[in-house]
């Protein structure tokens, strides 16, 4: 099995796992149990990369395992890269983060991050790990390219 795929498996689910406890985390020190509706996705996300991948581990010359391989491929594009990493990370963190030590205004920043969805940056732990997810859906992004560099990331599937 390549390195390079298990390195994107790993970043793919670390940033789901994170998000996880991001999420937790928020939903206890800001009071707010909205934030755990993170956990129905989040879980069966992981579920499925987790099947998806070890099922195409030991299958990677059958149809269902290559079309499974896909699956896992989508599943970690869609989540942990895009919702959680470059949106969730990115815009709810990083770019917040940015924007409110760069001296935005209160009334731009409260329409671009309204409450009680987002809160201004007040817990380092909270921000850090938020920004974390951007740096780990980047990493499994990094990792997505360098196999689509090697033409690794998807299997053909002989039909």
């Amino acid at each position: 099995m390549n390195k390079t795929i298990k390195s994107f498996f790993a970043a793919s689910v670390g940033t789901m796992v994170l998000t996880l406890i991001h999420h937790a985390y928020g939903a206890f020190i800001y009071d707010e149990p909205f934030r755990l509706h993170v956990t129905l996705i989040a879980v069966p996300v992981i579920l499925v990369l987790y099947l998806t991948f070890r099922f195409y581990q030991k299958h990677r010359e059958t149809k269902k395992g290559k079309i499974l391989y896909r699956l896992f491929i989508t599943m970690a594009i869609v989540f942990p890269i895009g919702v959680i990493g470059l949106y969730e990370g990115g815009y709810n963190h990083l770019v917040k983060n940015i924007l409110y030590f760069g001296g935005i205004s209160p009334e731009l920043f409260a329409q671009l991050f309204p409450p009680p969805m987002y809160e201004m940056p007040n817990n380092f732990l909270f921000e850090t790990t938020g920004i974390a997810q951007f740096v780990m859906g980047v990493s499994g992004l990094y990792f997505l390219l360098k196999m689509r560099i090697k033409n690794t990331a998807v299997p053909k599937v002989q039909v």
